[in-house]
């Protein structure tokens, strides 16, 4: 394969890597979600929220565990009332998740090495799963996905998706 066929190829499947600067994880302490909190947040595990450009800006991940990757000031003071109300707590995970950026029409066949994405996927946008031996939370996004990885497992990640690239490239 030549180097512009690889490029090419690289197109189709691009990764980038973002070390997470500003991260909060809100915990409801009640599960399902009932009154203020059921209003204030996306009450379904898989929903998320997003800005007026699409931007994630609120996963619900888990039972009553949601991950604001970005959070505005608007989106803190929300979360901060929620747990000044005592209906949950707010955790600085800054630091603590790695994202990974993957586009390209290549991006869903490199993720299916790893998970079903078809099974996985279709009725939400956001799911905790094990991908690649991490623990990792996925977003659909319309250009690809958007994975967060716990920041002790960014490189072993990093390293597993351009290998699993280049096997797609050189298929």
């Amino acid at each position: 394969m030549n180097t512009s066929t690889s490029l090419i190829m690289e197109q189709r499947c691009q990764i980038q890597s973002f070390a997470t600067t500003v991260a909060v994880e809100f915990k409801a302490f009640q599960y399902p979600l009932v009154g203020t909190v059921s209003a204030e947040l996306p009450s379904e595990p898989g929903a998320v929220r997003r800005d007026t450009a699409g931007n994630a800006t609120l996963l619900h991940y888990g039972p009553g565990v949601f991950l604001a990757p970005l959070p505005n000031e608007a989106l803190l003071h929300r979360l901060q009332t929620l747990e000044t109300a005592g209906l949950g707590a707010v955790f600085d995970v800054c630091g603590q998740w790695h994202q990974f950026r993957l586009t390209g029409a290549l991006s869903t066949r490199l993720l299916s090495s790893g998970i079903d994405i078809e099974h996985c996927v279709p009725r939400r946008d956001c799911a905790a799963v094990h991908l690649f031996d991490s623990p990792a939370l996925l977003l659909l996004q319309s250009t690809g996905f958007d994975v967060w990885v716990p920041a002790s497992y960014a490189t072993a990640f990093s390293a597993t998706l351009v290998r699993l690239r280049e096997r797609l490239i050189n298929a």
